[in-house]
């Protein structure tokens, strides 16, 4: 089932539609849930209160309540999704806006909307596709390219991979929702590197699976609030000239370099 997909501001945007509503949503595979939607939203829509908040931590290390809902179905492309627990945005009004004005989205899709199949994503074409669990097995074969595991006990973190750079194995997240790669301040002060924060870094060396992509480069950031053992976020500048097939059930995903020029880290 294939989607389109808009890249706006470096930044992957499909359109859900919910009930009689069409919603513009950033395609966020570091967020572990279905669909997070902003108040507004709930306002157009057909949602009942599920009766529970989840408590989440924002990039700046604030605690956010997000409250629970549940929606009768909801469809992206020919993909259609029932009876969906979804979560409101708990991120202050101005940072609301401000993703409206520059992005034209109003939440989020999260990774769990598709961790029972498979979802090939495509920078360069502007799509996706989405293989469901139940897909005939000629479609199950889509998937192409070099293979590189997931790390398991890892999942918490997303989907992580493990990779050789110039200092050393660390792990790093796939993440579309990340408008550049990221290298965490806090992995270039364990390797030495007197780096500051908005920096930039490269390695010359960024092998998975003995499958050679370097060289990287990446922004440093300095990011206390996520998870201590992630060291480093793949985000646009890498998915930019690959097409990624993720195979959630078989903790697996295929690379394959398309015809692109890299482009330089801003």
């Amino acid at each position: 089932m294939q989607v389109p997909m808009r890249i706006v501001n470096r930044t992957p945007v499909v359109v859900v539609e919910i009930g009689d509503s069409e919603v513009p949503l950033q395609l966020d595979l570091g967020s572990g849930t279905t669909l997070t939607l902003y108040p507004r939203v709930f306002e157009q829509i057909d949602a009942q209160p599920a009766g529970q908040t989840h408590v989440s931590i924002g990039m700046e290390g604030i605690a956010m309540e997000n409250p629970e809902f549940t929606v009768p179905t909801a469809r992206l492309g020919d993909a259609t999704f029932y009876d969906l627990v979804v979560r409101m945005d708990g991120h202050s009004e101005q940072h609301r806006e401000e993703t409206v004005e520059y992005r034209g989205t109003y939440g989020r899709v999260g990774r769990r909307l598709f961790d029972e199949g498979k979802l090939i994503i495509d920078y360069e074409r502007e799509c996706m596709t989405i293989v469901p669990a139940n897909a005939s097995d000629v479609d199950q074969a889509t998937c192409s390219g070099l293979e590189i595991p997931l790390e398991a006990e890892k999942e918490n973190l997303g989907i992580t991979t493990m990779v050789q750079t110039d200092i050393g194995e660390l792990f790093a997240v796939w993440d579309t929702g990340a408008r550049g790669n990221i290298m965490l301040k806090r992995t270039t002060d364990a390797a030495g590197l007197t780096l500051e924060a908005r920096d930039k870094f490269q390695t010359q060396t960024f092998e998975m699976n003995g499958h050679e992509f370097g060289p990287v480069r990446m922004n440093v950031w300095d990011v206390p609030a996520l998870p201590s053992d992630l060291h480093t976020l793949l985000g646009y500048w890498f998915f930019a000239d690959k097409v990624v097939c993720i195979d959630f059930p078989r903790n697996r995903l295929f690379v394959q370099i398309t015809a692109n020029e890299t482009k330089p880290v801003e």
